[in-house]
């Protein structure tokens, strides 16, 4: 597959899945023996685990869900992409600081998401976010407001 092929897999899959929730497309766009290391917990390997987990992680836990992709560049078997995202809470989130009642609120934060293709499909994703952004959107963390 080329490169636009790639990249048009990656917007069909924070478009499709991860804002309209779409999951019923996901055997089409990712490999049976996927992996995917997020900051916010333990490497998911494999599809079955990794719908649980988008699930427990963006389905369950917001109402709304807005993804705007900034940056798309493809070489080879390798997609980049820079987005931000912007959501709403429906209850509880769990962060790397505990769980915050935060159900209503709205947040929004930035991400570098990289994926790694085999056969036309997604084999490995690696995401990084503005987790400390979100935090003190929300109030958990308190921002100083004076630059050094």
């Amino acid at each position: 597959m080329s490169t636009a092929s790639h990249k048009e897999i990656v917007r069909r899959y924070f478009s499709e899945v991860v804002d309209k929730r779409n999951e019923d497309i996901l055997d089409e766009l990712w490999t049976p023996d996927c992996v995917i290391h997020r900051p916010d917990g333990p490497t998911i390997i494999g599809l079955r685990e990794f719908k649980r987990g988008l699930k427990e992680r963006v389905l369950d836990v917001y109402s709304e869900f807005i993804t705007t992709i900034h940056d798309l560049i493809a070489e080879g078997d390798l997609v980049a992409c820079r987005l931000s995202h912007r959501a709403v809470h429906r209850g509880d989130w769990a962060s790397r600081l505990g769980r915050h009642a935060v159900a209503g609120r709205a947040v929004s934060w930035s991400s570098n998401t990289n994926f790694r293709f085999r056969d036309g499909k997604i084999a490995e994703e690696w995401v990084e976010r503005d987790e400390l952004g979100m935090l003190i959107q929300l109030g958990v963390v308190a921002s100083s407001g004076e630059p050094k």
